[in-house]
C-alpha cells in the first residue's frame, strides 16, 4: 500500500509540474506583440541559439579557405569581444525587427529542444549540399530559356569572369645622376 501512495505522490508532482510549465508557456505566448516584449523573447532565443556559436561556426568554415599565414589573425578577430558584442546586438535588433512575439516563442521552443538543436547542427551541411545543385538547375533552366528566345535576348546569367590579375609591381623610375 505504501508503494501505491508513493506512486500517487510522484504522479501528482509530475502533473503539477506539467501544468505549471504549460501555464508559463501560455503566459509567454500571450504577451502582446510590441518591441519591448519582442526584445524579452529575442533575448531568450539568443540564450538557446547564442550568436557566439554561429560566429564560431562561420569562422571555422572560412578559416580553412584562408592562406595559412592569415588564419590566426582572422580567428583572433572572429573571437574578439568586440565582434561577439556586435554580433549579439545586430542579431537581437534583427530578430526584434523581423519576428513577432509568437514567432520568437516558437523559435525558442523549437531550437531549445533536443530536436531543434540537432536540426540546427545539420542545417549548414544540408544547405551546403543542396545550394550548388539548385544553382546548377537554375543555370540550366535560364540557359534553355535563352536558347528558346534566340540571340535577341540578353544573357540572364553573367558569364564567369576570370579573376582580375594582381597589380604589377611598379618600379620607381630611375633618375640619371
Amino acid at each position: 500500500m505504501t508503494g501505491v501512495r508513493y506512486l500517487l505522490v510522484i504522479l501528482i508532482m509530475v502533473m503539477a509540474s506539467a501544468c505549471s510549465d504549460s501555464r508559463q508557456d501560455q503566459s509567454a505566448k500571450s504577451l502582446p506583440d510590441n518591441p519591448e516584449n519582442r526584445i524579452v523573447v529575442a533575448k531568450r532565443y539568443l540564450e538557446v541559439m547564442p550568436p557566439k556559436e554561429m560566429l564560431q561556426g562561420m569562422a571555422n568554415r572560412i578559416v580553412a579557405k584562408l592562406p595559412e599565414n592569415n588564419r590566426k589573425a582572422f580567428m583572433d578577430v572572429m573571437s574578439s569581444q568586440e565582434i561577439e558584442k556586435a554580433t549579439y546586438r545586430v542579431t537581437l535588433d534583427s530578430l526584434v525587427k523581423h519576428f513577432t512575439v509568437d514567432e520568437l516563442n516558437a523559435m525558442v521552443a523549437f531550437y531549445g529542444s533536443p530536436a531543434g538543436q540537432a536540426a540546427y547542427k545539420k542545417f549548414s551541411p544540408y544547405m551546403g549540399e543542396i545550394m550548388p545543385q539548385i544553382q546548377q538547375e537554375v543555370k540550366k533552366a535560364l540557359e534553355e530559356v535563352q536558347k528558346q528566345q534566340g540571340p535577341k535576348m540578353p544573357p540572364m546569367m553573367p558569364k564567369a569572369q576570370p579573376a582580375p590579375a594582381p597589380p604589377k609591381e611598379q618600379k620607381e623610375p630611375q633618375t640619371k645622376k
